[in-house]
């Protein structure tokens, strides 16, 4: 692994100033419920980043191997254990691999909101499901796919003043130029149609047992989800 790069090598300080300077970690109410009790199990964050949902996944309970293709983001993640150790071990690997991680090894597997940014999602998929073990399961947050398309912006309806959503080229998968709140982050992102997403998710072995929309903190949000969670089940076949 160690010609592994990352487009958040270059960068990755910028980004770790700019979104979880302190180390602070991840707050979100819709993660932590589909989480549960962790207290025992053994989680694999995968393109965990500088760490903000390992943290997370520990103070919830779990051992937690942290996964990412960025070793300069891995290196913050490092420093931050260091600084508040959690039992944290973090791995510099390929999520479309997993090639450091066991077979049928995990308890639970979490994706938070980067498989929308994995280039090809068949072999990750995959990837998860060998290192659950039976029955083990596996979270995901994305972008939500049907209200975030290559194609997607805002018009102010001047009937009630609020802010509308417009989507288009929601069949038109691939890698697109994605718009975020940071600017510092790399801007391609890859479209897939929410069927997709299911249908690989299944044929990798992994049921979908529930979806949530969480309601966001703005108008616009408000009448169209922003975001996607999904909480699957490995099934053996």
């Amino acid at each position: 692994m160690t010609n592994l790069r990352s487009p958040y090598d270059d960068l990755a300080d910028a980004y770790h100033a700019t979104v979880d300077p302190d180390g602070g970690g991840l707050t979100d109410p819709t993660l932590d419920e589909l989480l549960g009790d962790l207290h025992g199990r053994r989680v694999a964050s995968i393109a965990c980043g500088q760490g903000r949902d390992t943290r997370r996944l520990a103070d919830l309970g779990a051992t937690v191997v942290g996964v990412d293709a960025s070793e300069t983001l891995l290196a913050h993640a490092r420093r931050l254990e260091q600084d508040s150790p959690r039992g944290i071990e973090y791995v510099h690997g390929d999520a479309q691999r997993l090639d450091g991680l066991d077979d049928a090894s995990y308890d639970g597997a979490l994706c938070y909101m980067a498989l929308m940014d994995i280039p090809e999602l068949e072999p990750a998929l995959r990837s998860v499901a060998r290192i659950l073990k039976p029955g083990g399961w596996f979270i995901a947050s994305i972008v939500h796919p049907c209200t975030k398309p290559p194609a997607h912006g805002e018009f102010m309806d001047h009937t009630t003043g609020e802010a509308r959503r417009v989507t288009g080229r929601y069949f038109e998968e691939g890698p697109y130029d994605s718009v975020t709140r940071w600017e510092i982050l790399p801007r391609v992102s890859y479209h897939r149609t929410l069927s997709t997403y299911v249908n690989t998710l299944v044929a990798a072995g992994l049921a979908v047992e529930r979806l949530a929309e969480p309601v966001g903190d703005r108008p616009v949000w408000r009448e169209a989800p922003g975001l996607l969670y999904l909480r699957c089940r490995r099934v053996d076949s």
